[in-house]
């Protein structure tokens, strides 16, 4: 039998409704809708990303930045692609905040200099890779991943990159309420999303690193890199990121965060988890990956955090330093329990080091000079972590290096979201 030809208004109701059939299966799976543009196929240099809003688990995912008073929620992602077949994920640093006194001192573009800061809640002009060198300088043959390609994840949330909450707060400023989005873990989600789309899942070796707030947030997100590339050789590197944190700290880390951890590695109640307890669990878990943390000695900043944690904005900093050392030297003999865990702690006060930082009168960064424990050069300490074998990938520390060289208490709220 023949059928009667469609009426065209008919037909355009069909056709519509074909669209929004094939609309709604491509945001499904299977022909989903890329979280942003591909990343070209051959090696090149960096591409900024823009991640769209995409349904990730049954949830919308849409990336944000803090949303301070002042800042900009605007959040993009660098990548590029190297010309060998292994791959850096980097965590950006850039302090923290976790109640209303700290999240009350954003940085952002707008901030005028020397004022009190403690997380960054924008992305920065700064923050570009292309202005970085460390890990980032690409014609430097002493850089061990200068060939590989790299997913560069800034940070801008204030929780570690590890929160997925919208917060309520009071300003102390102005006394007026504001709200941040703590939605460091449902960035790089996305970001995740893009990289197991526009990268071989046969990748050879991958290196999870992050530097300050962005080791904590290369911790955190550890198993979920792992988990998309099953097979091949994978280490993760905490730059100054050591976990020293009072217990108190716990209950505003998951009220006001709702702190993000894998319960395949923490158990069911993940949360419970202190921060401190985290590298070593993580490192039992994966018994044949490699962990690694380095650290200064007398590392101000991550005392300063300490300290602000203990006693507030306000408080009497009397004990702070010395106890940062203490907990950061019994950390690190926790975590040297694992037989897959190395550490590496320099002489001096500075903070950080993967992205460069702090150039001598030369300019060269500290990246390629640290040379200060037992006169071994970090960037050989890392190509031994990086290596087959892990030859000459041990346990390196200063000699006669925690007495500190500043007075301490020292100011608190003076601008400390360094990475």
């Amino acid at each position: 039998m023949m059928l009667a030809p469609l009426s065209r208004s008919t037909a355009r109701l069909a056709l519509a409704g074909t669209l929004v059939f094939t609309a709604l299966l491509v945001g499904c799976g299977g022909g989903r809708a890329p979280v942003a543009e591909a990343l070209p196929a051959g090696a090149g240099g960096w591409t900024k990303l823009i991640p769209r809003p995409t349904e990730i688990d049954g949830q919308l995912v849409t990336a944000s930045c803090s949303r301070a008073p002042g800042s900009n929620a605007a959040f993009h992602f660098w990548a590029k692609r190297g010309s060998v077949n292994k791959l850096v994920v980097f965590f950006e640093g850039g302090g923290a905040c976790w109640d209303s006194a700290t999240c009350s001192l954003p940085i952002t573009a707008n901030s005028q200099p020397g004022a009190p800061g403690l997380y960054k809640a924008e992305i920065l002009a700064s923050d570009d890779p292309t202005r970085l060198s460390g890990i980032f300088d690409l014609t430097d043959a002493r850089n061990p991943v200068k060939d590989w390609s790299m997913v560069y994840v800034p940070y801008c949330t204030g929780d570690i990159h590890s929160g997925s909450k919208s917060t309520g707060y009071t300003s102390i400023l102005n006394g007026q309420p504001f709200t941040i989005e703590h939605r460091g873990a449902d960035n790089f989600r996305l970001i995740l999303r893009w990289m197991r789309d526009n990268f071989d899942t046969a990748t050879d070796q991958v290196l999870v690193a992050g530097s300050s707030a962005g080791g904590y947030g290369a911790v955190t997100h550890f198993p979920a890199v792992r988990d998309a590339w099953p097979g091949a050789r994978a280490a993760m590197l905490d730059d100054a990121g050591q976990g020293v944190a009072p217990d108190s700290f716990q209950a505003p880390r998951n009220n006001n965060w709702n702190f993000q951890l894998s319960a395949a590695v923490y158990g069911a109640n993940p949360q419970s988890t202190p921060i401190g307890e985290t590298v070593k669990r993580l490192a039992d878990k994966y018994p044949n990956d490699r962990f690694a943390q380095y650290t200064t000695a007398t590392d101000l900043v991550q005392m300063q955090f300490y300290d602000i944690q203990i006693n507030g904005l306000t408080g009497t900093q009397g004990t702070a330093c010395t106890g940062w050392i203490n907990g950061m030297l019994a950390g690190l003999q926790i975590n040297q329990q694992a037989s897959n865990f190395r550490s590496y702690v320099a002489a001096g006060t500075t903070h950080t080091l993967l992205r460069g930082t702090s150039p001598d009168a030369a300019g060269v960064p500290l990246f390629f000079r640290e040379a200060s424990a037992a006169g071994v050069l970090f960037t050989d300490w890392l190509a031994a972590l990086l290596s087959p074998t892990g030859s000459g990938w041990v346990n390196r520390t200063c000699t006669n290096c925690t007495t500190l060289p500043v007075a301490c208490p020292f100011s608190a709220g003076d601008g400390v979201a360094s990475r």
